[in-house]
């Protein structure tokens, strides 16, 4: 075996561990379990800057909803907005986000993040 197909094996099966299934990056929140406390900064404010803000900021936000900051996303959750938009139906889609869904372990830790009421940590 030559050494640069080991190299190249090895880079492949190191970073084929940060893509999920379709191939998107898997966030580092997933790591988290929604068990233990779940933090907005570090957990969920990326799962929403990456699958959320494209269409939810001030300037695209679709269907007049605008979740780009703490407060707004609070909000969104306190009011059951945002989990009712993510959950999986009995088809195995979501609503939101449009074209795909959000990994099960993000859908668990905002329903988490939610249960422990919202904090701003």
């Amino acid at each position: 075996m030559s050494r640069g197909f080991l190299s190249a094996f090895l880079v492949f099966l190191c970073s084929s561990c940060l893509y999920d299934k379709s191939g998107s990056p898997t966030p580092a929140s997933c790591s988290t379990s929604p068990t233990s406390q779940v933090s907005f900064s570090r957990d969920i404010f990326p799962i929403i800057q990456t699958n959320c803000l494209q269409c939810h900021d001030a300037k695209n936000h679709y269907g007049g909803i605008v979740i780009e900051n703490y407060t707004q996303i609070a909000e969104s959750g306190r009011s059951g907005e945002l989990y009712n938009t993510i959950q999986i139906s009995s088809n195995g889609k979501a609503y939101m986000p449009k074209g795909g869904r959000l990994l099960d372990c993000e859908i668990a830790l905002i329903q988490a993040w939610i249960k422990q009421g919202a904090l701003k940590n």
